[in-house]
């Protein structure tokens, strides 16, 4: 089989109707994180976070149709960035292909919105979301998954991997709220005198609802992702097939026959694998499953053991935090390596957290910690423990990690690296600058008043909750 052709999108691949469904589930993230951020907010602020976060969906709509899909999947200029296909009418592909992307893209913007909640200007969030889905994000996707991208034709011999997003969703998105959440300050009161203080959030069962939502949602976000490689290794197969025959290869008219079966299968969402019966959408989702379980209790072990309190939400970010972990992994992997991958996970997590306090940055979600370091280290990580088997099932790429010996695992460590490297310094460099400008504009953070008060008192009208209202509001801008 050619190497060449299997990529991550393919536009004269059959993908299986099921990226409609899995698409759909991958939206289903947003209840959960709209959910989680609210539970984490006060409710004082809750119109604001639900007001942006819907916002937010409707902006990256129209970016990912206008240019987001173009330039991250279209005909590559020197392999940097897709140059066809803008204002999506079908011209690269199948529209499910462009929905189910867009829930990616759709994604990476929220993880950035849930770091700055509660004390930033309604105005800078249409900004950097106009940014990340129409020029940050897609350019990494390019990057990740084009096939004509410079990141994976650097070797012959085998290719960077991103299963679902650990880079070009979850760095991008981290990263990107890491920085805004560190220019735009903490909320009055976070940090006092160099000690944190906590401000719990209103709500802790949104908090859990939530995250039960994401966990939902992150298994359209793994296993839709697998009907996607087994929609290119059929056109990968079946390219092959028509280039034997056409070179006079009479041999190849039943491997070609092959291929069409390969192909329909996929159709009907099955496929044929390593294991007879069994689909990679199967070992994707036992691995997601178990990175998070593991995570989640063993960080609240340890947290439990260290404080003498059990945490609810200790419990719930270090569930999410395993499930980050998986995602550019869960395809690649066996479930014993999915088993250090949630312990190392739930150790992410928790240093990370700590990092944050340290130096004074004030993420009320914690999510810079939870995607930005365990986006990276899962990615870093399948260097080590990628299987070749499930590489090769997938890519067509015959390499693993360096538990499995071979030269191959030291040639995947460089590529893991230069990716890692590569994607993070391009969204570090347009997140300082978007936000760095915000604020020297006085655009990014809201003024003092605005936010003792509340954003939903002076911004939205009103209270969310009316009934429990302590502060005086009003609807006009008279007083202010």
């Amino acid at each position: 089989m050619s190497t060449t052709t299997a990529t991550t999108v393919d536009h004269g691949a059959t993908y299986s109707d099921l990226l409609i469904i899995q698409g759909a589930i991958v939206f289903f993230l947003q209840v959960g994180f709209v959910s989680l951020e609210v539970g984490y907010g006060r409710s004082k602020n809750v119109k604001n976070i639900l007001l942006k976060n819907t916002v937010n969906i409707l902006i990256s709509a129209i970016c990912w149709w206008a240019v987001g899909y173009a330039f991250s999947y279209g005909s590559s200029a020197g392999g940097f960035i897709g140059t066809s296909g803008f204002f999506h009418d079908g011209g690269l592909g199948a529209a499910k292909l462009w929905f189910y992307s867009w829930t990616f893209c759709l994604s990476t913007v929220t993880i950035v919105s849930g770091c700055l909640a509660e004390r930033t200007s309604l105005v800078a969030y249409p900004v950097f979301t106009v940014l990340m889905a129409s020029w940050v994000h897609p350019v990494a996707v390019h990057w990740a998954w084009s096939r004509e991208s410079w990141l994976l034709n650097i070797s012959s011999e085998c290719r960077f991997l991103d299963f679902a997003g650990g880079t070009v969703v979850h760095i991008c998105g981290g990263l990107m709220g890491l920085v805004g959440a560190a220019l735009v300050g903490p909320r009055i009161g976070r940090f006092e005198e160099g000690r944190a203080k906590e401000l719990p959030g209103h709500d802790v069962s949104s908090v859990a609802i939530g995250t039960l939502f994401l966990w939902f949602g992150w298994f359209g976000f793994n296993c839709g992702s697998a009907y996607v490689y087994m929609g290119n290794m059929a056109a990968a197969a079946a390219e092959a097939a028509a280039t034997a025959v056409a070179a006079g290869d009479t041999s190849a008219d039943v491997y070609a026959t092959a291929a069409a079966a390969v192909s329909a299968a996929v159709t009907s969402g099955a496929s044929a694998t390593l294991q007879p019966g069994s689909t990679p959408a199967d070992r994707v989702a036992l691995n997601m499953t178990l990175c998070a379980s593991v995570s989640g209790l063993t960080a609240l072990l340890l947290s439990s053991l260290r404080s003498g309190t059990v945490d609810l939400c200790v419990c719930c970010n270090s569930l999410l935090a395993g499930l980050v972990m998986s995602t550019p992994a869960c395809g690649f992997i066996t479930s014993w390596a999915a088993v250090i991958y949630g312990l190392v996970a739930a150790a992410l997590y928790m240093g990370g957290t700590r990092m944050l306090v340290r130096f004074h940055v004030d993420d009320p979600l914690e999510s810079s910690a939870i995607h930005f370091g365990c986006g990276g280290v899962g990615t870093l990580m399948l260097a080590l423990l990628a299987r070749p088997t499930y590489v090769q099932e997938l890519t067509g790429y015959d390499c693993g990690g360096l538990v499995y010996g071979g030269r191959k695992g030291a040639i995947l460590l460089g590529l893991q690296l230069l990716g890692i490297v590569s994607i993070t310094a391009w969204t570090g460099f347009f997140s300082v600058l978007v936000f760095y400008l915000l604020r020297r504009l006085g655009r990014l953070r809201v003024d003092q008043v605005t936010e003792l008060a509340g954003l939903d008192n002076m911004e939205h009208g009103g209270p969310a909750y009316p009934e429990f209202n302590l502060v005086p509001y009003n609807t006009g801008s008279a007083e202010r």
